[in-house]
């Protein structure tokens, strides 16, 4: 120990600096190795993660979504799916506006139990213990990287490999529900939904019946608008249309009101916010136009069905 010590002030400025270059240099390489030391055990626990998520599903979703996740029609949805991955396929279709992980998050963890007539008898179960589930939080995350995981194999899908199923209850007509329609150009598409609705014209007494717009307006009976009815009286609609939004005709606001029905809402029933929003894509541009013509008509003819 002797030996190590010294008198020199020099020396020991000298010792000092090389000691802290020493730490320096090591500190240094300890945050060179960090990130990736990071990045591979993050790697490695999303691994097990998804391996985990792997197990679940094979014990919880393969009866109805298919062993690689490509659906079984009549029991589950594709999601090994093209369409199902793009941003422009089924976010779009439900008007989701978050990232698809989180739209696959909160359906395992919530459910879907109010679709109870949709086109799968089999209801998507609520599986998270926040919302009654039997999953634990960290299983929920598991089985939705699982599912995340299958990304890169469906975005390889070509449209005719692609094995998405189309929804009835959505905003995209059940035609264009693939994977073919929406890698078409904007223009291409425009032209095709114009092309489908100028062959499937339907007469707006038509629309008013399939589209159920009975069951929130009344056509016959004037009435007064009051809280607790569905939607505005139409039986006088041509005389009360054109007051309803200053410098807007009549024809403009029964026009405005199908399209965009949020842009508008009649004071009394701000509360019920039960108009469709998705009009503008379901019709095409006669179809509207001879709907709003017809409500506007105090003498339209009204057909019993046989």
């Amino acid at each position: 120990m002797h030996r190590l010590y010294t008198r020199s002030p020099i020396a020991k400025i000298m010792w000092g600096i090389v000691s802290s270059l020493v730490g320096i240099i090591v500190l240094l390489m300890v945050l060179v190795s960090e990130n990736p030391r990071m990045e591979a055990q993050t790697i490695n626990w999303e691994g097990r993660s998804i391996e985990n998520g792997a197990k679940l599903f094979a014990d919880n979703c393969l009866i109805c979504h298919g062993p690689n996740g490509q659906g079984i029609l009549g029991k589950g949805p594709a999601l090994n799916s093209y369409y199902f991955f793009t941003e422009t396929g089924r976010l779009k279709d439900v008007d989701w506006t978050g990232t698809l992980e989180d739209y696959v998050k909160l359906t395992i963890a919530a459910g879907r139990p109010s679709k109870v007539e949709s086109q799968y008898p089999e209801v998507m179960p609520t599986w998270g213990g926040q919302f009654g589930g039997p999953m634990r939080g960290d299983q929920v995350v598991d089985l939705t990287l699982y599912v995340m995981n299958w990304e890169e194999s469906a975005l390889a899908q070509t449209p005719d490999e692609d094995p998405f199923q189309p929804f009835e209850d959505v905003i995209r007509l059940v035609e264009f529900q693939n994977t073919a329609f929406i890698l078409m150009s904007e223009e291409e598409q425009a032209a095709a939904l114009e092309e489908y609705r100028s062959r499937f014209f339907r007469s707006p007494q038509t629309i008013w019946e399939s589209e159920a717009c009975f069951a929130c307006h009344n056509l016959e009976v004037n009435q007064v608008d009051y809280a607790g009815q569905n939607g505005p009286n139409f039986a006088d609609l041509h005389e009360r249309a054109g007051s309803r939004v200053a410098d807007m005709t009549a024809e403009e606001y029964v026009y405005e009101s199908i399209v965009s029905p949020r842009a508008f809402i009649v004071e009394t029933y701000e509360e019920v916010g039960q108009m469709p929003q998705n009009f503008a894509e379901k019709l095409s541009e006669d179809e509207i136009q001879a709907l709003v013509a017809w409500l506007l008509n105090p003498d339209r003819e009204i057909t019993e069905e046989e």
